[in-house]
């Protein structure tokens, strides 16, 4: 059974359900109000008929049962008996219905001064006239056939049959048509995520108004989207970049080590050849690296390591990290401002990802400077730090500013002068943004280069 069969279903029952149940209330309701009201009605008559008997002289037995022929039609088979405080019976309007009546009935009577029930579909009253004393009390029984009441009980049954029957007609109808007008939106983004593949992850299912369950649904579909194009795009960036840029070392260790092989050689070849594959291969191990920490760099925040993190303190650690690989790269590290609490210092991250981004930033800077020296500085706008790595290097050209943070870029001044493979920046600038900050690049006043790096503090 599909969704819609069973939302129609369910809403059938449940209205269904509530229409019997409030039919049923009113038909009971309704029996309810005709038995009492013609239950006062025969007390009325009782009484009545007592009265004219027991405190009208000029009404005898004869002229009493004249007056009850002459006012029969008012109630359907109605009869009243009297009785007096012996149990005789003083008088009976008719002769040809008999009401069944006992000794126990009647002091059952005397005992409650009203008592009402029914027998055979007859209404009966049984009461002490009021207007007597206790030594002439009577007892008056009266009943009748409510004919004109049951009838309309009948119609008024027949009514509510008849549109319970339609009326659950038309709630499975509507049901039908309402499940189907809910689960319109549902049947739309089925047909839409039928036509997502791995090749267009791009597309995005129709988010609807934004605010209720469907498109909280749908909202939560895109998100997931998102995050299955970026890990799609991390891996062929990943499996693009290793193959491409794997080639060239890979190549040149196979080229050089069949060459060599080819005949025998001396010691000193065989020196050469293995330090120039050593060479190699050191530049092959720190390009995995480096394509390894850039594909985790894509990884969600959520998936990574964070926490609370001094940020001068993993910039030390970087920095003696490069001291011990470089000895000769010095560096110069200096707070602009003081901030005016230690948490301005404290942000919430990744600190190997950070410490990667400073041994980058750190080592560019020297590396491309004449002197092998940065100069870092730290400030402290609002909610932020900044750290500027500054050097006294060659610069950006011009016209490359944009393009220096795209993975395997490099500068047209950079060929020849130093060994890498455009991956650094990139780096950076991708473990930054996924600490909420920003990695941008300004020229130097005097030559070199200024890369800032924006983080926010935690609050």
């Amino acid at each position: 059974m599909n969704i819609r069969a069973k939302l129609t279903l369910r809403f059938s029952l449940i209205v269904g359900t509530i229409l019997v149940l409030f039919s049923t209330a009113v038909y009971l309701r309704s029996e309810e109000y005709r038995r009492e009201e013609f239950f006062t009605r025969l007390e009325s008559r009782a009484i009545t008929s007592a009265r004219l008997l027991v405190k009208v002289q000029e009404v005898d037995l004869k002229m009493m049962r004249i007056i009850d022929q002459n006012s029969i039609f008012a109630l359907y088979e109605e009869k009243v008996l009297i009785f007096d405080q012996k149990d005789s019976l003083l008088y009976s309007s008719l002769d040809d219905l008999e009401i069944p009546y006992t000794h126990d009935f009647l002091e059952k009577i005397r005992r409650e001064n009203v008592v009402r029930t029914t027998r055979d579909q007859l209404e009966v009253v049984g009461l002490v006239f009021p207007e007597q004393d206790e030594e002439n009390q009577v007892v008056v029984i009266s009943s009748a056939f409510d004919r004109y009441g049951r009838s309309k009980l009948d119609n008024l049954r027949n009514v509510l049959l008849t549109g319970l029957f339609l009326g659950i007609g038309l709630i499975i109808l509507a049901g039908r048509f309402f499940a189907g007008q809910m689960l319109e939106p549902l049947v739309r983004i089925n047909a839409q995520i039928s036509e997502i593949t791995a090749g267009n992850l791009d597309k995005r299912v129709n988010e609807g108004n934004e605010r209720d369950e469907i498109a909280q649904l749908a909202i939560n579909f895109n998100q997931m989207l998102k995050r299955l194009e970026t890990a799609f795009e991390i891996q062929q960036q990943f499996v693009s970049n290793a193959s491409h840029e794997l080639r060239t070392p890979l190549a040149a260790i196979t080229s050089q080590l069949q060459v060599t092989l080819d005949k025998t050689r001396t010691v000193e070849e065989y020196q050469r050849v293995m330090k120039s594959v050593f060479d190699d291969a050191r530049t092959l191990v720190e390009l995995t690296n480096g394509l390894l920490v850039l594909a985790q760099s894509g990884i969600q925040r959520s998936k990574l390591p964070f926490g609370p993190l001094r940020i001068d303190e993993v910039l030390y650690a970087a920095k003696d990290e490069l001291a011990r690989a470089q000895p000769e790269y010095q560096f110069q590290i200096e707070y602009r401002e003081l901030p005016e609490e230690e948490e301005a210092m404290v942000v919430y991250g990744n600190e190997q990802l950070l410490k990667t981004t400073f041994l980058n930033l750190l080592d560019n800077a020297c590396k491309f400077s004449s002197d092998h020296q940065v100069m870092v500085g730290f400030s402290f706008p609002e909610q932020q730090v900044e750290i500027h790595f500054s050097d006294r290097g060659m610069g950006v050209p011009a016209g490359e500013e944009i393009q220096i943070f795209n993975s395997f870029f490099r500068g047209s001044n950079a060929s020849g002068i130093t060994r890498g493979h455009g991956i650094g920046l990139s780096l950076c600038k991708r473990i930054i943004q996924l600490h909420q900050g920003a990695l941008r690049y300004e020229p130097r006043a005097g030559g070199g280069s200024n890369f800032i790096v924006t983080l926010p503090v935690m609050h």
